[in-house]
């Protein structure tokens, strides 16, 4: 049996995702080779340099033409990620790219369905789906019952108004939360379609309660709003009469059936609890699922990686939201 070969990679854009990801790299027992930010004097190169001193400074041009960089992982913020799109999707090189991809469906149809495109070994970093819980799920899916699926999203409007301040309501579903669980219900469903929505607007963040189908057939409901209070995740029910949650995303229940409890003598005063069959919790010692990303990154696994064309019809998918 020969040695395990150890990867050279390089990241563009230094922020702190890209730090989360080095630590898989790193936990994978990889090399960073190279990194890029706008400026050697910035302050997101200074604070990946504290933690990863022997990464060298370069530009994405030399990083893509470097014949000792493996593997590349770009986590560029969402104008730069448009304004080098092309240049990520015509190069040879094997590259993982943080969501959004693109936030216009025409213009990236153009550069995906272009000849100078090199698509098999691209991925999108929609991390969620490497979870070991949403396997599990999957599994379950895919034999059969469901039906019906509920959801609930809640967009986090001061942290992404810090971070992306103008025309926010135009960009919140690509950069935000719902971005990852639309993806997810893409992934578990294989496709949805909007059959109906209703939008409420509003200066901050605009909310949306949608009814969607997947391919066979049944409803999914999802709501989206601002900083909402109610419980975060995704309710599949199945004709087994379970119930599977995730709530949050990191965490997945199986209900089946239900206890009553009596609050007084009364016997409208009842308390109905549901009955906790089982509980699995996604790994937090890193970011969940960055590690077996880069593994399914490595391995070129489509079974689990987002590709550029699936990325493509969420982009559409969200613009009908929007």
């Amino acid at each position: 049996m020969g040695k395990k070969k150890f990867l050279n990679f390089a990241i563009i854009g230094c922020g702190s995702v890209a730090i989360d990801h080095a630590k898989a790299i790193e936990k994978l027992g990889h090399n960073i080779i190279l990194g890029t930010t706008k400026s050697k004097n910035s302050l997101n190169w200074k604070i990946f340099l504290k933690q990863f001193p022997y990464v060298k400074f370069s530009n994405i041009k030399k990083i893509l033409e470097n014949k000792d960089v493996d593997h590349v992982v770009s986590c560029l913020p969402l104008d730069e990620q448009k304004k080098n799109c092309e240049k990520l999707l015509f190069s040879k090189k094997s590259i993982l790219i943080e969501k959004p991809l693109h936030d216009n469906y025409k213009k990236l149809d153009k550069i995906i369905n272009n000849k100078k495109s090199y698509l098999n070994n691209k991925a999108i970093g929609y991390n969620r789906r490497n979870y070991k819980i949403i396997e599990f799920l999957k599994n379950r899916i895919d034999k059969g019952g469901v039906t019906s699926v509920s959801v609930n999203i809640s967009e986090n409007y001061n942290i992404l108004k810090k971070k992306y301040k103008s025309h926010l309501n135009k960009k919140f579903l690509h950069v935000g939360s719902s971005s990852h669980i639309i993806d997810l219900l893409q992934y578990l469903f294989v496709d949805i379609k909007v059959i109906n929505k209703w939008v409420f607007r509003r200066k901050k963040l605009n909310s949306f309660s949608l009814v969607m189908k997947s391919k066979k057939n049944f409803p999914v409901f999802v709501k989206i709003n601002p900083l909402d209070p109610d419980e975060v995740g995704i309710k599949v029910r199945f004709s087994d009469e379970s119930l599977w949650q995730l709530a949050p995303i990191e965490r997945l229940r199986i209900f089946k059936g239900y206890d009553i409890k009596k609050l007084g003598k009364k016997n409208f005063n009842k308390m109905y609890i549901p009955r906790i069959k089982s509980t699995y919790t996604e790994n937090k010692h890193l970011r969940p699922g960055f590690v077996n990303q880069i593994k399914n990154f490595i391995s070129n696994n489509s079974k689990k990686l987002c590709r550029p064309k699936q990325n493509l019809k969420l982009i559409r998918l969200l613009n009908q939201i929007i």
